[in-house]
């Protein structure tokens, strides 16, 4: 094992992690989280397990269906490392829970929805903690971290949501299973990084999947001027202004005209 390995796992007794949404990029998360030897792990989820979940969501099986998925996670993960602190919170993440994250030091979103990953990312920008996003939807899966107030944040990136049908559902496109395990995995690393003192990887640049192409896109962000979540006022005109970090990136095109490279890819369950 080399040094910067043994160090990290040293290190990750003392993370708390919180890991917002249990599907299919929660669960290989928080169980990368957990065998990498973190010390606390949160999970947060409103739904119980559903056979329609068994072929991407790797903490559960037919046995579990009906049961509340942050339950029997807690119960995998403490079988996995019977050391590890678990605290679950079966109920649906709003914007107005910002005050949750005060009590963990990195937050990785595995959310279903593009309006819910507006609100995490809002919610980790007001209560200052780093946040991993993740989406993926049939083939493809994006990643982007966010360190308030010194990278861009979700909405620098995507603004507000897009309209309805412009992204389309799990339902309606599927998501693979191999998608959502790497993207979870890829989360959970660069969630480690950054817990322990490291420069993220995914930080002021959206990492764009597609395993049906083969490709691996690396799109350059930065923080928006414009920002209703990370900007400050300015004192002189009142407007918002970025801080913390100098500007210079290209940022994502308009949320309306945006190729499809970059658009919000919203689904994991």
């Amino acid at each position: 094992m080399s040094t910067s390995v043994r160090t990290t796992s040293t290190a990750a007794s003392g993370i708390r992690a919180l890991v917002i949404g249990m599907g299919g990029l929660g669960c290989p998360a928080a169980l990368a989280l957990a065998r990498s030897g973190i010390g606390t792990l949160g999970l947060v989820d409103p739904d119980t397990v559903d056979v329609s979940n068994l072929p991407r969501q790797l903490l559960y099986d037919a046995h579990d269906v009906g049961r509340a998925k942050v339950e029997v996670a807690a119960e995998r993960l403490r079988g996995v490392c019977p050391g590890i602190r678990v605290v679950t919170t079966q109920a649906r993440f709003t914007a107005g829970d910002a005050a949750w994250l005060r009590d963990f030091d990195i937050v990785l979103d595995g959310t279903d929805s593009i309006a819910a990953k507006f609100d995490v990312s809002d919610a980790a920008v007001a209560a200052g903690v780093p946040l991993v996003h993740a989406g993926a939807v049939d083939f493809r899966a994006q990643l982007l971290t966010i360190v308030p107030r010194a990278t861009a944040c979700y909405r620098c990136v995507f603004e507000q949501p897009p309209p309805p049908d412009d992204v389309p559902s799990c339902q309606e496109a599927g998501v693979l299973g191999p998608v959502v395990a790497l993207a979870g995995s890829l989360q959970a690393a660069d969630a480690l990084r950054v817990a322990t003192g490291r420069r993220p990887l995914f930080a002021d640049r959206l990492l764009s999947i597609d395993l049906r192409a083969g490709t691996w896109r690396s799109i350059p962000v930065a923080r928006s001027a414009h920002c209703a979540a990370c900007g400050s006022p300015d004192p002189q005109s009142g407007s918002k202004t970025p801080t913390g970090r100098a500007g210079g990136l290209v940022r994502a095109p308009d949320a309306h005209r945006r190729p499809a490279a970059t658009r919000p890819a919203a689904r994991g369950r």
